[in-house]
């Protein structure tokens, strides 16, 4: 089960790379991360555990399983003043990804949408001034 993932973002919007084995003793490392590009998105606390949360649970999901010596995880944070997507995908890794029913709905609850490409996941979570902007801009729309 995924849901659409909404455009890109802007074409100015800045990008961050993160290779980390795949070994729960690494994930900190992303979820620091995260909560680094969250803030400089402009992101609220609120917002920032959530992003973390949602990288949590995909990385948890790519680990489960069978692991061999050298599995790695590549994470991509693209970011800009609307919000962050970011991209988690297990190299080495030929099998599609399947999240179970929990790990979905806690996606479905902390980030703005996600999808699943294969042994790909995208995570879009967008700053809240963004996501009032786009409700103000619809309402205005709605309006007229």
């Amino acid at each position: 089960m995924s849901e659409t993932a909404p455009d890109a973002l802007s074409a100015d919007s800045d990008r961050i790379e993160v290779s980390i084995p795949l070994r729960t003793e690494y994930f900190a490392t992303l979820r620091t991360v995260a909560a680094s590009v969250g803030a400089d998105a402009g992101f609220s606390i609120d917002e920032i555990d959530d992003l973390r949360l949602a990288i949590s649970e995909v990385v948890a999901s790519l680990a489960d399983g069978e692991l061999a010596p050298g599995d790695r995880v590549e994470t991509s944070f693209e970011f800009d003043s609307r919000g962050v997507t970011v991209t988690i995908e297990a190299d080495k890794r030929d099998k599609e990804i399947e999240l179970d029913d929990l790990a979905s709905s806690i996606l479905s609850s902390v980030v703005d949408s996600y999808s699943i490409d294969g042994a790909r996941v995208i995570l879009v979570k967008l700053a809240s001034e963004a996501t009032s902007a786009v409700s103000d801009a619809e309402s205005t729309i709605t309006q007229a």
